[in-house]
Protein backbone atom coordinates (compact mmCIF):
# COMPACT_ATOMS: atom_id res chain seq x y z
CA UNK A 1 0.00 0.00 0.00
CA UNK A 2 1.36 3.75 -0.81
CA UNK A 3 2.22 6.32 2.35
CA UNK A 4 -0.76 8.36 2.76
CA UNK A 5 -1.18 10.89 0.24
CA UNK A 6 -1.46 7.56 -2.30
CA UNK A 7 -4.81 6.22 -3.11
CA UNK A 8 -5.79 2.95 -1.68
CA UNK A 9 -5.67 0.90 -4.01
CA UNK A 10 -2.17 0.88 -5.65
CA UNK A 11 -1.92 1.25 -9.92
CA UNK A 12 0.13 -1.93 -9.12
CA UNK A 13 -2.89 -4.30 -9.29
CA UNK A 14 -3.25 -3.15 -12.88
CA UNK A 15 -0.67 -6.48 -14.10
CA UNK A 16 -3.67 -8.41 -14.74
CA UNK A 17 -1.84 -11.01 -17.47
CA UNK A 18 -3.28 -14.08 -18.74
CA UNK A 19 -2.20 -17.84 -17.43
CA UNK A 20 -1.44 -17.76 -13.49
CA UNK A 21 0.91 -20.56 -12.17
CA UNK A 22 0.38 -23.08 -10.34
CA UNK A 23 2.48 -25.18 -7.75
CA UNK A 24 3.32 -26.95 -5.00
CA UNK A 25 5.17 -25.49 -2.12
CA UNK A 26 6.98 -28.57 -1.23
CA UNK A 27 8.82 -29.43 -4.84
CA UNK A 28 10.38 -25.39 -4.88
CA UNK A 29 13.56 -25.15 -4.78
CA UNK A 30 14.98 -23.15 -2.16
CA UNK A 31 16.09 -20.22 -4.81
CA UNK A 32 16.78 -17.87 -2.06
CA UNK A 33 18.65 -19.87 0.40
CA UNK A 34 20.70 -20.53 -2.12
CA UNK A 35 21.83 -17.46 -3.13
CA UNK A 36 22.85 -16.68 0.14
CA UNK A 37 24.63 -19.81 1.30
CA UNK A 38 28.28 -19.54 2.04
CA UNK A 39 30.28 -21.50 3.89
CA UNK A 40 29.37 -20.98 7.94
CA UNK A 41 26.14 -19.09 6.79
CA UNK A 42 22.62 -18.87 7.96
CA UNK A 43 19.74 -18.77 5.21
CA UNK A 44 17.03 -16.46 5.59
CA UNK A 45 13.93 -18.04 6.87
CA UNK A 46 11.61 -18.95 4.08
CA UNK A 47 7.74 -18.17 4.89
CA UNK A 48 5.98 -19.80 2.21
CA UNK A 49 2.77 -17.82 1.18
CA UNK A 50 -0.09 -19.58 -1.49
CA UNK A 51 -2.86 -17.76 -3.13
CA UNK A 52 -5.58 -18.48 -4.14
CA UNK A 53 -9.16 -17.32 -5.48
CA UNK A 54 -9.62 -15.33 -3.01
CA UNK A 55 -7.67 -16.07 -0.30
CA UNK A 56 -3.95 -16.34 1.18
CA UNK A 57 -2.47 -19.54 3.14
CA UNK A 58 0.44 -18.15 5.18
CA UNK A 59 1.90 -18.55 8.53
CA UNK A 60 0.15 -16.31 11.89
CA UNK A 61 3.31 -15.91 13.03
CA UNK A 62 7.16 -15.24 11.78
CA UNK A 63 10.18 -14.46 13.53
CA UNK A 64 11.95 -10.65 12.68
CA UNK A 65 14.98 -10.74 10.82
CA UNK A 66 15.82 -11.03 7.42
CA UNK A 67 12.98 -13.67 5.77
CA UNK A 68 12.02 -14.93 2.06
CA UNK A 69 8.53 -14.34 1.46
CA UNK A 70 7.77 -16.92 -1.30
CA UNK A 71 4.75 -16.19 -2.91
CA UNK A 72 3.37 -19.34 -5.16
CA UNK A 73 -0.17 -18.60 -7.30
CA UNK A 74 -2.45 -21.87 -7.53
CA UNK A 75 -5.58 -19.56 -7.84
CA UNK A 76 -7.09 -19.31 -11.63
CA UNK A 77 -6.21 -15.12 -11.15
CA UNK A 78 -3.42 -12.99 -10.76
CA UNK A 79 -2.15 -12.38 -7.85
CA UNK A 80 0.50 -10.37 -5.23
CA UNK A 81 1.20 -9.57 -1.42
CA UNK A 82 1.87 -6.29 -0.33
CA UNK A 83 2.52 -6.38 3.06
CA UNK A 84 1.70 -3.55 5.18
CA UNK A 85 2.63 -2.80 8.86
CA UNK A 86 -0.03 -1.68 11.61
CA UNK A 87 0.96 0.79 13.54
CA UNK A 88 -0.05 3.15 16.53
CA UNK A 89 -1.78 0.33 18.55
CA UNK A 90 -4.07 -0.10 15.57
CA UNK A 91 -5.47 -3.80 14.80
CA UNK A 92 -5.60 -6.28 11.38
CA UNK A 93 -9.66 -6.06 12.01
CA UNK A 94 -9.34 -2.03 12.37
CA UNK A 95 -7.58 -1.73 9.16
CA UNK A 96 -10.13 -3.96 7.07
CA UNK A 97 -12.74 -2.66 8.79
CA UNK A 98 -11.49 1.00 7.26
CA UNK A 99 -11.01 -0.10 4.15
CA UNK A 100 -14.03 -2.03 3.63
CA UNK A 101 -16.04 1.60 4.74
CA UNK A 102 -13.24 4.49 2.67
CA UNK A 103 -14.71 5.53 -0.64
CA UNK A 104 -12.54 4.86 -3.45
CA UNK A 105 -9.62 6.44 -3.95
CA UNK A 106 -9.34 7.07 -0.61
CA UNK A 107 -5.97 7.18 1.00
CA UNK A 108 -4.19 4.84 3.73
CA UNK A 109 -4.40 6.39 7.07
CA UNK A 110 -1.26 7.30 8.86
CA UNK A 111 -0.77 4.10 10.94
CA UNK A 112 -0.43 1.99 7.96
CA UNK A 113 3.67 1.63 6.40
CA UNK A 114 4.14 0.10 3.23
CA UNK A 115 7.13 -2.53 3.56
CA UNK A 116 7.20 -4.74 0.22
CA UNK A 117 6.59 -8.17 -0.53
CA UNK A 118 6.71 -10.30 -3.82
CA UNK A 119 4.88 -9.23 -6.84
CA UNK A 120 2.76 -11.48 -9.91
CA UNK A 121 4.94 -14.76 -9.82
CA UNK A 122 6.42 -15.40 -13.60
CA UNK A 123 7.00 -19.00 -12.99
CA UNK A 124 5.52 -22.00 -11.54
CA UNK A 125 8.42 -21.71 -8.51
CA UNK A 126 6.96 -18.37 -7.44
CA UNK A 127 8.20 -14.99 -6.42
CA UNK A 128 10.94 -14.76 -3.79
CA UNK A 129 11.46 -11.46 -1.96
CA UNK A 130 14.01 -11.48 0.83
CA UNK A 131 13.73 -8.34 2.98
CA UNK A 132 14.11 -7.15 6.67
CA UNK A 133 11.23 -7.56 9.08
CA UNK A 134 10.92 -5.83 12.51
CA UNK A 135 8.74 -7.19 14.77
CA UNK A 136 5.09 -5.89 14.66
CA UNK A 137 1.35 -6.26 13.26
CA UNK A 138 1.45 -6.84 9.47
CA UNK A 139 -1.23 -7.27 6.85
CA UNK A 140 -0.70 -9.34 3.43
CA UNK A 141 -3.34 -7.73 0.93
CA UNK A 142 -3.83 -8.10 -2.88
CA UNK A 143 -4.60 -5.33 -5.18
CA UNK A 144 -5.32 -6.56 -8.06
CA UNK A 145 -8.62 -6.54 -9.31
CA UNK A 146 -11.10 -9.07 -11.24
CA UNK A 147 -12.73 -8.96 -14.37
CA UNK A 148 -15.39 -7.51 -12.33
CA UNK A 149 -13.13 -4.41 -11.71
CA UNK A 150 -13.15 -5.29 -7.77
CA UNK A 151 -9.50 -5.54 -5.94
CA UNK A 152 -9.30 -8.99 -4.26
CA UNK A 153 -8.76 -7.52 -1.50
CA UNK A 154 -12.40 -6.56 -0.90
CA UNK A 155 -13.75 -10.06 -1.45
CA UNK A 156 -11.90 -11.42 1.45
CA UNK A 157 -8.48 -11.55 0.16
CA UNK A 158 -6.17 -10.72 3.29
CA UNK A 159 -4.18 -12.23 5.76
CA UNK A 160 -3.07 -11.14 9.77
CA UNK A 161 0.78 -12.02 9.99
CA UNK A 162 2.47 -11.16 13.54
CA UNK A 163 6.22 -10.76 13.83
CA UNK A 164 7.95 -11.55 16.75
CA UNK A 165 11.42 -11.24 17.98
CA UNK A 166 14.09 -13.15 16.48
CA UNK A 167 15.58 -15.75 18.93
CA UNK A 168 18.19 -17.71 16.69
CA UNK A 169 21.28 -16.29 14.79
CA UNK A 170 21.33 -13.59 12.41
CA UNK A 171 20.58 -14.77 8.36
CA UNK A 172 23.69 -13.93 6.15
CA UNK A 173 22.36 -11.53 3.08
CA UNK A 174 21.91 -12.78 -0.07
CA UNK A 175 24.81 -12.33 -2.90
CA UNK A 176 23.58 -10.41 -5.03
CA UNK A 177 24.85 -9.26 -8.86
CA UNK A 178 22.62 -7.07 -10.25
CA UNK A 179 21.83 -3.50 -8.44
CA UNK A 180 19.08 -1.52 -9.15
CA UNK A 181 18.11 1.71 -7.73
CA UNK A 182 14.56 3.39 -7.55
CA UNK A 183 14.16 7.25 -7.59
CA UNK A 184 11.55 9.61 -8.67
CA UNK A 185 11.05 8.70 -11.30
CA UNK A 186 14.11 6.67 -12.81
CA UNK A 187 15.73 3.16 -12.28
CA UNK A 188 19.34 3.07 -12.30
CA UNK A 189 20.87 -0.68 -13.08
CA UNK A 190 24.09 -1.59 -12.51
CA UNK A 191 24.90 -3.75 -15.01
CA UNK A 192 23.54 -4.96 -17.95
CA UNK A 193 21.10 -8.17 -17.42
CA UNK A 194 22.04 -11.57 -18.99
CA UNK A 195 20.20 -14.50 -19.97
CA UNK A 196 20.48 -16.67 -16.84
CA UNK A 197 19.45 -16.59 -13.24
CA UNK A 198 20.28 -13.18 -11.18
CA UNK A 199 20.33 -11.95 -7.77
CA UNK A 200 18.57 -7.69 -7.76
CA UNK A 201 19.43 -5.76 -4.99
CA UNK A 202 16.99 -3.63 -5.03
CA UNK A 203 16.97 -0.32 -3.17
CA UNK A 204 14.54 2.76 -3.07
CA UNK A 205 15.98 5.95 -2.82
CA UNK A 206 13.33 8.16 -3.47
CA UNK A 207 10.45 10.32 -0.98
CA UNK A 208 8.02 8.05 -2.72
CA UNK A 209 6.82 4.51 -3.16
CA UNK A 210 7.97 2.41 -6.14
CA UNK A 211 7.59 -1.47 -6.93
CA UNK A 212 9.79 -3.13 -9.86
CA UNK A 213 7.48 -4.67 -12.37
CA UNK A 214 9.54 -6.65 -14.81
CA UNK A 215 7.94 -8.29 -18.00
CA UNK A 216 8.63 -9.94 -21.09
CA UNK A 217 7.15 -8.37 -24.14
CA UNK A 218 5.43 -10.27 -26.66
CA UNK A 219 7.08 -10.53 -30.24
CA UNK A 220 7.08 -6.69 -31.76
CA UNK A 221 5.57 -5.04 -28.38
CA UNK A 222 6.80 -2.15 -26.30
CA UNK A 223 6.72 -0.75 -22.96
CA UNK A 224 4.32 1.66 -23.81
CA UNK A 225 2.05 -1.17 -25.39
CA UNK A 226 2.29 -2.74 -22.11
CA UNK A 227 1.88 0.83 -20.11
CA UNK A 228 -1.33 1.87 -22.67
CA UNK A 229 -2.75 -1.44 -22.47
CA UNK A 230 -2.95 -1.99 -18.60
CA UNK A 231 -4.92 1.02 -18.11
CA UNK A 232 -8.21 -0.46 -19.36
CA UNK A 233 -7.01 -4.34 -19.69
CA UNK A 234 -8.81 -4.65 -23.29
CA UNK A 235 -7.70 -7.34 -25.18
CA UNK A 236 -4.91 -9.67 -24.58
CA UNK A 237 -1.95 -8.49 -22.75
CA UNK A 238 1.11 -7.54 -25.06
CA UNK A 239 3.78 -8.89 -22.45
CA UNK A 240 4.05 -11.70 -19.57
CA UNK A 241 5.36 -11.44 -16.20
CA UNK A 242 8.62 -12.08 -14.77
CA UNK A 243 8.25 -11.28 -11.28
CA UNK A 244 9.34 -8.09 -8.98
CA UNK A 245 8.33 -6.18 -5.81
CA UNK A 246 5.55 -4.86 -4.31
CA UNK A 247 5.53 -1.39 -2.76
CA UNK A 248 8.53 -0.18 -1.35
CA UNK A 249 9.14 3.07 0.88
CA UNK A 250 12.39 5.17 0.74
CA UNK A 251 15.27 3.30 2.57
CA UNK A 252 14.17 -0.21 1.85
CA UNK A 253 16.31 -2.76 0.64
CA UNK A 254 15.02 -6.28 -1.26
CA UNK A 255 16.55 -8.83 -2.83
CA UNK A 256 14.60 -10.63 -5.79
CA UNK A 257 16.10 -13.61 -7.34
CA UNK A 258 14.68 -13.63 -11.05
CA UNK A 259 15.04 -15.37 -14.01
CA UNK A 260 15.87 -14.32 -17.58
CA UNK A 261 15.73 -16.05 -21.13
CA UNK A 262 16.80 -14.00 -24.45
CA UNK A 263 14.37 -11.09 -25.52
CA UNK A 264 12.73 -7.81 -24.87
CA UNK A 265 11.55 -6.46 -21.32
CA UNK A 266 10.46 -3.76 -19.53
CA UNK A 267 10.57 -2.60 -16.01
CA UNK A 268 7.83 -0.59 -14.42
CA UNK A 269 6.25 1.24 -11.71
CA UNK A 270 2.68 1.86 -11.50
CA UNK A 271 2.24 3.37 -7.77
CA UNK A 272 0.34 6.08 -7.98
CA UNK A 273 2.08 9.70 -7.70
CA UNK A 274 1.57 11.84 -4.65
CA UNK A 275 1.53 14.50 -6.03
CA UNK A 276 -1.16 13.94 -8.73
CA UNK A 277 -2.36 10.68 -8.30
CA UNK A 278 -1.13 9.49 -11.90
CA UNK A 279 0.95 6.23 -12.21
CA UNK A 280 4.67 6.45 -12.24
CA UNK A 281 4.65 5.37 -15.58
CA UNK A 282 3.31 8.87 -16.96
CA UNK A 283 6.05 10.67 -15.23
CA UNK A 284 8.78 7.95 -17.48
CA UNK A 285 8.98 5.64 -14.84
CA UNK A 286 9.52 2.46 -16.74
CA UNK A 287 12.63 1.12 -18.93
CA UNK A 288 13.30 -1.31 -21.68
CA UNK A 289 16.22 -3.66 -21.97
CA UNK A 290 17.70 -6.35 -23.94
CA UNK A 291 18.31 -9.60 -22.73
CA UNK A 292 20.90 -11.55 -24.92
Amino acid sequence: MPNRSTPLVPLTALLLLAGCAKADVAKNTDTAAAAAATAGSVAPAIVNIVATDYRFDAPDTISAGLVSLRLVNNGKEMHHVQLVRITGGKTYAELMDGMKNAPPGSPPPPWVETVGGPNVPGSADGQIVTQELTPGSYAMLCFIPSPDGMPHVMKGMSHALTVVPATGPAATVPTADVTVSMSDYAWEVSTPITAGKHVFRLVNTAAQDHEMVIVRLNPGKTMMDFAQWAEKQVGPPPAVPVGGTAGMPKGVVAYVPLEFTPGEYAMLCFIPDAKDGKPHVAHGMMKAFTVS
